[in-house]
């Protein structure tokens, strides 16, 4: 009797586990971005992802172009993650206005077991830290030393900085814009704000973007013999600004506003790149198209692409919560450990508010630009 006992005891035991087992495997992953005309580095990321974990393990979805006019489809989207039971993580990229309602909603519906992860966060960062268990973001603030150092290297006069209302009620792209400021007279030279179109009002992209070619050639014109810089806040007018920018031999790029090699250079120069497959490659190849219009001292970017780089780690950073190898929702170590592999020379930095407060789950991504004149075949 003994002997039978145990062995039902083992059977029973071996079931529980093998129920264990696959109830382990039963977790999504769930990635939102914007769609391919408003970030495709972002959409490409989730795509890779997808192709790499599976349909079982991955699942994706868009916000709308016109997000702030739309922000109930951004909720309702979120919330149908939410309402999947095997979802345990969501990485949203950008986390556009909607991101911190969305994840609110989804705690409410009693979802505590998801990890929230929010990417380049356009929503106040007090706000958006307080609804995700980790925010990551490029590091807006420290690009005010790292973009002026770079026209300090070119002997720029004039930095035309091109924004609009929306953009500079955000809290990062404000600091950004004050060391910018703060750096540009110090260094003696003349920094312009220029107010473009939203892309997201009615007139649309088009707009933003038309507004962009007419008024580069303008300023260039205004600033006759001067050496002019050129530096936009939205992703949807970086072709437009790349553009201008290379026909004008006086003309200066120091970054997309999400640093990339692939953030508008592949449309610009008409390179067929795939986003995140080779980024030496990448930089090679836009170095090869830049020389070739003379303009390879006069463009920059990071040599990783910061925003598929958020994704990427969100993502490696979830599946270990998810599978236990990392206890904490906010594991400031994993983290850096994880990003070291992702992009080589990348730094964390914690997100200090205006007013000294240090955010512990709020993280700022930062890497040095690159010269082109280094990617040139020899």
């Amino acid at each position: 009797m003994k002997k039978l006992l145990g062995i039902l005891l083992s059977v029973t035991l071996l079931l529980s586990m093998a129920s264990f087992a696959v109830a382990e495997e039963n977790w999504k992953v769930a990635i939102m971005t914007g769609t391919v005309s408003q970030g495709e580095e972002e959409f490409r990321a989730a795509e890779k992802l997808l192709e790499k974990y599976g349909a079982e393990h991955i699942v994706t979805a868009t916000y709308p172009d016109n997000f702030m006019s739309e922000m109930e489809t951004t909720v309702s989207q979120l919330v149908a993650f939410g309402s999947d039971p095997e979802v345990k993580a969501i990485v949203m990229c950008q986390a556009v206005p909607g991101a911190k309602a969305g994840f609110e909603k989804i705690r409410e519906m009693g979802r505590d077991d998801i990890l929230l992860i929010a990417g380049t966060a356009q929503e106040d960062p007090m706000d958006i830290a307080g609804a995700s268990d980790i925010v990551l973001y490029a590091d807006e603030a420290i690009q005010g030393d790292l973009i002026m150092q770079k026209l300090v290297d070119w002997g720029v006069d004039v930095f035309i900085h091109y924004s609009f209302p929306r953009h500079m009620a955000m809290e990062l792209i404000v600091a950004r814009h004050n060391l910018l400021t703060a750096n540009a007279e110090a260094l003696g030279i003349d920094m312009v704000d220029v107010t473009a179109p939203d892309p997201t009002a009615e007139a649309g992209l088009s707009a933003s973007q038309q507004f962009i070619l007419e008024d580069v050639p303008q300023q260039m014109a205004k600033y006759e013999g001067k050496k002019v810089a050129f530096f936009t806040t939205n992703c949807g007018m970086q072709p437009s600004l790349q553009t201008a920018v290379l026909k004008e031999p006086n003309a200066y790029y120091p970054q997309p506003c999400c640093p990339s090699p692939y953030h508008a250079f592949p449309a610009t120069l008409g390179l067929e790149l795939e986003p995140g497959a080779d980024n030496e490659d990448a930089l090679k190849q836009i170095a090869k198209k830049l020389d070739e219009s003379d303009a390879v001292g006069r463009f920059s970017t990071w040599a990783e692409p910061v925003n598929m780089t958020i994704i990427d780690v969100g993502v490696d950073y979830a599946i270990k919560f998810i599978k236990g190898e990392v206890a904490e929702r906010n594991n400031s170590e994993v983290l850096n450990a994880i990003l070291a592999e992702k992009a080589n020379g990348a730094k964390f930095n914690k997100f200090v508010n205006s007013e000294g407060v240090e955010l512990d789950n709020y993280y700022l991504i930062a890497l040095p630009p690159v010269n082109f004149a280094d990617y040139l075949e020899k």
